[in-house]
């Protein structure tokens, strides 16, 4: 079980973390119900085309540097040697990167007449991209100190959020809403970076080419692993921007919204706060980490099952009021993708949790890019066919055979994440945890 530091340390980050979910959660209800009745459907699918296009630049700078960072300084957060070389090492590597996506970028929007028709639009999008090269986050999620984290978001949609009010009024100024959200992160990554250099007594020196390549090759496999999931998950709105038109984009991203803010009331906290914990109990030794994450894998699961069904029951109550009567085709998209809390809830404690802590990269590589083929297999025939449903569809069926598959993989290396003990010990904690509660109450 977790000692009471570490379960006090975990409480903590998670309620920061919830903080910024309920931020994520109202703040829209300010401003996307303004918005979209101004833009409509075609703009509100071309702002999120432009976001999917953007994300495989994002994708390219990150790396997989963050996640291997935040495995390898969890388990060494102390020595300051280690901190200093990987910090130099991933921001040294964020920079090359940001350099070559910025060439990347600009021949295919200037080349591909649908991107260079929207031009700027996308341009405003990619500055983001500068946010994602600055951002520290990773070293407070390794150094389990995401309190700043939960307040520089805060900050970030509070920007956003009264950006919008002030600069969208007509249709035409759409484009500012992916502008000031650009702006508005870059902003807050400076800031966020020099607080971090100076709380953790970060030194940074641009690494030698033999360290760097070393960098790379390290982390390639994250990478690859990486663009992967990215194809059968994140390519969806990309490819239904290709395949079909904006509406189509628009209802798509109008019906998912709402399952991405419900899973990441815990898939977002828990995992941020959850992973650097697990990978210092891995550290210590592997039945440290197995028996963390068998412990609280039902709990999750069970949590995460909650939101599913919530999410299927509320769908035409929320799209009614959320976006009005021109989004109600998003419904049967919202109820489809309702399935997504449970099963990428359960693929991200079995994959991220377990299986590359326990260095098993090459597996999950594997396992990612069988079903980066079944995504995209998925994506193009559903989408022909059956538009904006087809593309729900086609997410939750790829999400549903990586998870399968990782289960399958863990069971067949002999490695059961449900067990009669841990299900008991996971019970007799709850009962205690809520024994403890309800004694501070009685008279």
């Amino acid at each position: 079980m977790l000692s009471k530091p570490t379960l006090r340390r975990f409480a903590v980050n998670v309620a920061s973390l919830f903080s910024v979910q309920v931020a994520n959660f109202l703040l829209p209800i300010l401003t996307v119900p303004y918005v979209v009745r101004i833009i409509g459907p075609d703009k509100l699918g071309l702002l999120n085309f432009s976001l999917a296009y953007i994300a495989y630049f994002t994708l390219l700078i990150n790396y997989g540097f963050e996640m291997a960072a935040v495995r390898a300084i969890a388990a060494n957060r102390f020595d300051k040697a280690v901190v200093d070389k990987i910090f130099s090492e991933v921001l040294a590597g964020k920079v090359l990167l940001w350099i070559l996506s910025s060439v990347i970028f600009g021949f295919v929007t200037y080349l591909n007449p649908q991107f260079r028709e929207h031009a700027w639009l996308h341009v405003c999008t990619y500055i983001t991209t500068i946010a994602m090269v600055l951002s520290p986050f990773w070293v407070y999620q390794a150094m389990e100190d995401l309190s700043r984290v939960a307040v520089f978001n805060l900050v970030v949609k509070v920007l956003v959020t009264a950006s919008v009010f002030l600069f969208i009024r007509q249709a035409n100024d759409y484009i500012y809403q992916n502008l000031s959200l650009s702006v508005s992160q870059v902003a807050i990554n400076v800031v966020a970076l020099s607080i971090a250099i100076k709380r953790f007594k970060i030194t940074f020196a641009w690494p030698s080419v033999a360290r760097l390549i070393n960098r790379f090759k390290e982390d390639s496999t994250l990478f690859f692993s990486s663009v992967m999931i990215t194809i059968y998950a994140s390519s969806t709105v990309f490819f239904l921007g290709l395949l079909s038109t904006s509406y189509q984009v628009g209802i798509f991203s109008a019906g998912t919204r709402l399952e991405g803010i419900a899973r990441s009331f815990v898939a977002l906290a828990l995992n941020q706060a959850f992973f650097p914990i697990v990978a210092n109990a891995f550290g210590k030794g592997r039945e440290n980490g197995l028996r963390l994450v068998q412990t609280a894998f039902l709990p999750l699961i069970g949590l995460m099952m909650l939101i599913t069904i919530g999410l299927w029951i509320i769908a035409p109550y929320f799209v009614n009021l959320f976006y009005g009567a021109a989004f109600a085709d998003a419904i049967p998209v919202l109820r489809i993708v309702a399935f997504l809390p449970i099963i990428i809830g359960a693929s991200n404690l079995l994959g991220m949790h377990t299986m590359l802590n326990l260095r098993m990269d090459k597996a999950f590589f594997a396992i990612t890019a069988i079903g980066s083929v079944v995504g995209l297999l998925l994506n193009v025939w559903l989408i022909k066919g059956y538009g904006y449903t087809g593309a729900a569809y086609a997410w939750v069926l790829a999400e549903l055979y990586i998870m399968l598959a990782m289960f399958g993989y863990l069971w067949f290396k002999g490695i059961r994440l449900i067990q009669r003990e841990t299900i008991r010990e996971a019970i007799d904690f709850g009962r205690a945890r809520m024994g403890k509660r309800s004694s501070r109450f009685k008279v």
